[in-house]
């Protein structure tokens, strides 16, 4: 049904639904099975209506559930090629997975998506093998109402973003805030200062404990830095409309 405008909802880790003013429904980094911050009561709500899936990079904690979800819902997958590749391996049907590369753009239920870069591994564990699958990214994207979303994808700061914000001019941002696989809270908080976005939801925080980083500790971070992005800080299962 559509609300008039986009709502984000996290789904815990870095899973996140994107519902769109014309009523599609767009998931991303899909991780289900096994995810402590995944609140099951959304299991059996995105067995259906997904019109698109997208996919930031192969580890097991954005891929795990990919597959078995487009089968599912019969929706394409967008993902870096390399790793688009290996998901036709794992039995997706080679016409739905758009295999793009950063930089490029498509056209996903109605949103405008561009691959952008993210500082990261990619990879995943195939029959005990550790198969290299491409370069880790990041998504720009932009909403038939005009509002524009940068997901940077799992990251570390680079001066790259600023960019991302002066081309796009994102009026949210998705970043982690973890530590220890990404970035943490410090770092966060100069990389919104280099985008310049209004609004931020913090992701990849909180599934374990070695994912240490807080909202509050980015807010902090934030008022030392004079910037003045607002924290969105979302519990698994709750939304956030634009209109806000």
């Amino acid at each position: 049904m559509s609300t008039g405008t986009t709502t984000i909802t996290w789904l815990g880790h870095a899973t996140f639904l994107f519902e769109t003013a014309d009523g599609k429904r767009l998931l991303l980094d899909p991780w289900l099975t096994d995810n402590p911050a995944f609140p099951p009561e959304w299991r059996e709500r995105l067995t259906s209506g997904i019109d698109g899936i997208l996919v930031s990079h192969g580890h097991f904690d954005h891929t795990r559930d990919v597959v078995e979800l487009a089968q599912a819902n019969r929706c394409s997958v967008a993902t870096q090629m390399e790793l688009g590749q290996w998901l036709v391996g794992k039995g997706l049907a080679e016409d739905t997975v758009i295999g793009f590369n950063r930089g490029g753009c498509i056209e996903l239920a109605g949103v405008r998506v561009t691959l952008t870069d993210a500082r990261h591994s990619s990879s995943a564990d195939d029959n005990g093998r550790s198969i290299y699958l491409g370069e880790s990214c990041g998504f720009i994207l932009q909403f038939s109402e005009g509002f524009t979303v940068y997901h940077t994808g799992d990251t570390c700061i680079f001066s790259g973003m600023q960019l991302m914000g002066q081309l796009y001019q994102p009026d949210l941002v998705i970043l982690p805030i973890g530590d220890f696989f990404t970035m943490g809270p410090f770092q966060a908080a100069h990389s919104l200062r280099l985008i310049g976005a209004p609004k931020a939801i913090p992701e990849h925080y909180g599934t374990f404990p070695i994912l240490h980083g807080t909202p509050e500790q980015l807010r902090t971070e934030l008022t030392k830095l004079s910037q003045p992005t607002e924290v969105i800080d979302l519990k698994p299962g709750e939304s956030w409309t634009a209109a806000q």
